[in-house]
């Protein structure tokens, strides 16, 4: 006697998500809405985890049995969102959280990060001795062209480009000792642990603008995305400078936020 067994095929990726996404057809919850959400929760839950590629719209029309027009409406607004991103002919992925930073004390990049749980890390772009640009020399109080340090790095968070920052340090730390930089780890430590100084008080102006051709390149961002710039002139105790930054942010993946009291 022979017996005879059919065995089942294991689903697909996209048919196995697409059989956890429920939507209401006879819901007065236009579709798009209702498939917009369930993404939204499923992000928020862990269910698609970070970096997790979505089924593209066709798989996804097909599967959920929706028109393109419809899946595209639902992923469009979570790209604007910022909670999916697109990547250019590989799908469309999970975005990281991004970093939210409060404005509440002077900190260096590095103890900015381990605040919120990150892990920062610095590639080094240049490091050089350049003449100080007038902005520049305006706040360090010195004659336009005076002899300056100029670092340049991509600062990163869990390993992800985050700003491509460009530090000047006045003359009064000329020669500069990009030994004891790299020894101590961040900036405002080799301040510490080689001149015995700290930084006291910063002022920090914020505004955006569209990314230039080094931004582009080093932050694997869109030219039509916007960067947060942020100008940081930081002074010690003792009211001297200790540093003018500016630094260019992913929008995408950082924030600032501002805690505002009535009185």
């Amino acid at each position: 006697m022979t017996t005879s067994m059919t065995m089942q095929a294991e689903p697909t990726p996209a048919q196995a998500f697409a059989s956890s996404v429920h939507l209401e057809r006879e819901s007065a919850t236009p579709l798009y809405l209702q498939l917009q959400a369930k993404l939204r929760e499923m992000i928020a839950n862990g269910t698609l985890p970070v970096g997790t590629a979505v089924p593209s719209e066709r798989v996804l029309s097909e599967e959920l049995q929706l028109s393109r027009m419809t899946v595209r409406r639902a992923i469009e607004a979570l790209v604007d969102e910022k909670v999916l991103e697109r990547r250019h002919g590989s799908g469309t992925y999970v975005c990281p959280e991004p970093v939210r930073q409060s404005i509440d004390r002077v900190l260096g990049f590095a103890d900015e990060m381990r605040s919120l749980g990150k892990t920062a890390g610095s590639e080094l772009v240049e490091f050089s001795t350049v003449e100080a640009p007038g902005t520049v020399a305006e706040r360090f109080h010195i004659e336009p062209g005076t002899h300056v340090t100029r670092i340049v790095r991509i600062r990163t968070a869990d390993g992800r480009p985050l700003a491509l920052q460009t530090t000047f340090l006045p003359p009064r730390f000329q020669p500069f000792s990009l030994e004891k930089l790299l020894q101590y780890g961040s900036l405002y430590a080799t301040f510490k642990a080689a001149y015995g100084i700290e930084p006291y008080k910063a002022q920090q102006i914020v505004s955006a603008r569209l990314p230039n051709e080094d931004e582009i390149r080093h932050l694997n961002v869109d030219r039509l995305t916007p960067v947060l710039m942020i100008t940081r002139t930081t002074v010690d105790e003792q009211r001297n400078v200790l540093e003018h930054v500016v630094s260019a942010y992913r929008s995408d993946a950082y924030q600032l936020a501002v805690a505002l009291n009535a009185r």
